[in-house]
Order: C-alpha cells, then sequence, then structure tokens
C-alpha cells in the first residue's frame, strides 16, 4: 500500500493512496484528525492484545471495521440505488471500498498524525 501526504495550495493535510486504496486517502483527508488517530492507536493496541475482538465506528462519509487482524474501511455510498446497467459495464468502486493488516493501518495513522501536526 503506497501512500503520500500533502498539503494542497490552501494548506490542507491531503493524503492519496495507491490504487485499491485511495479510499485510505480520502478518510484521513476528512475524517482523521490527530486526536481521532491517537484513539485508533489505542483501539488497534486493544485489538492486537486481545482486550477486544473487534470495533466498528461510523463517520460521516466512511465506516470503519476493525478485526483482530485486519481493517476494512467502506463509503456509505458503496450502496448504489439502480442496479440496472448496460451489459458489460460495471460501477467503478474502487474508491469507496479498502482494506490492509491493522498493522498497516497503525503505521499510516502514526505517520499522519505527525504529517498533520507539523
Amino acid at each position: 500500500m503506497d501512500f503520500e501526504f500533502f498539503r494542497d495550495l490552501n494548506g490542507t493535510c491531503r493524503a492519496r493512496f495507491s490504487m485499491g486504496h485511495e479510499a485510505f486517502g480520502q478518510w484521513l483527508t476528512d475524517e482523521v484528525t490527530p486526536a481521532e488517530a491517537e484513539a485508533l492507536l489505542g483501539m488497534i493496541h486493544e485489538l492486537e492484545g486481545g482486550l477486544r475482538e473487534e470495533f466498528r465506528k461510523v463517520y460521516a462519509e466512511f465506516s470503519l471495521f476493525l478485526g483482530r487482524d485486519e481493517a476494512e474501511l467502506a463509503a456509505h455510498t458503496l450502496a448504489f440505488a439502480n442496479d440496472e446497467l448496460e451489459e458489460g459495464m460495471a460501477y467503478y468502486d474502487d474508491e469507496l471500498f479498502a482494506g490492509c493488516g491493522l498493522d498497516d493501518l497503525a503505521r499510516v495513522l502514526i505517520q499522519w498524525r505527525a504529517f498533520i501536526k507539523a
């Protein structure tokens, strides 16, 4: 999972992730403050230590699920109202769902927290 953090022309902190993990970039950019990153790192520690089985949190645009070994992020807009598509067509929803290991998410959160605090 490749990613980069940058500041846009307005100075806003943004995250960009490689294909298949794009949802993490949007989620970090829009919903993860330093305090939220800290809280999630604590939750990951509890999961890895066996103090919890799982954790779920609903954000404004995304829902996060943390299990003992994995993290999944899904946009609320993932469900489409109209399932009728022309033959051979498919929805592009790679930017709406992403998953990774807990260790990868912890690494991202640590780096994101440091970046947005700087």
